[in-house]
């Protein structure tokens, strides 16, 4: 930042950024849920036993979305507690993910003895685009949770900006209370001073 830009329109531009981010992060994760819910109900349809590795992106793929709708819902709203639902779905997410991967890994695999792991000699297409959905997923949530803290951030900063001025309570005597108001430039500059 140069000395001679505004810093209000600054922080606007980097609130519009995060709100950006947010948003697109919140498409990806709407969208690769949809990804994962259409391959899990395919593999599922196409086994002849379910299996925890067939059905597996369904569940975690209604995660993604409903984690991508409440993404959108706080870009829009900017309400503190939709954003920290949103940043806790997306660990949930990120949970959901991780555990996926582990349950689709175990489609790969043939069979297991003495510790050793035999993969199937032909791969199910479906459960490497499921694996490599979930991967990218599991990204998408770690970058959630950090915009979605710098979201909360920029959210907090502007509602402080809204509110009137600040006060404080002076004590007279024993029975005598007042409130005292400040402007917004005198509280600033009391702020400021310390």
């Amino acid at each position: 930042m140069t000395w001679n830009q505004d810093p209000d329109k600054t922080a606007q531009k980097m609130v519009k950024v995060v709100e950006t981010g947010v948003f697109v992060l919140s498409g990806l994760h709407f969208f690769v849920g949809l990804v994962s819910v259409c391959v899990g109900v395919v593999s599922s349809i196409k086994a002849e036993v379910w299996l925890a590795h067939s059905v597996s992106p369904i569940w975690s793929g209604g995660f993604f979305i409903i984690t991508g709708i409440l993404g959108v819902c706080s870009t829009r709203r900017k309400s503190p507690y939709l954003i920290m639902c949103f940043i806790a779905i997306s660990v949930v997410s990120l949970v959901t993910a991780v555990v996926s991967i582990q349950l689709l890994r175990l489609g790969l695999v043939s069979h297991t003895t003495d510790g050793h792991t035999f993969q199937k000699e032909k791969k199910d297409i479906l459960i490497l685009i499921a694996l490599g959905g979930a991967g990218f997923e599991g990204l998408v949530c770690l970058l959630c949770i950090l915009f979605g803290c710098k979201l909360s951030k920029v959210t907090k900063e502007e509602l402080s900006k809204k509110r009137e001025g600040m006060f404080h309570v002076k004590v007279l005597g024993q029975k005598d209370i007042v409130v005292v108001s400040q402007t917004k430039t005198e509280a600033y500059n009391n702020t400021t001073a310390l």
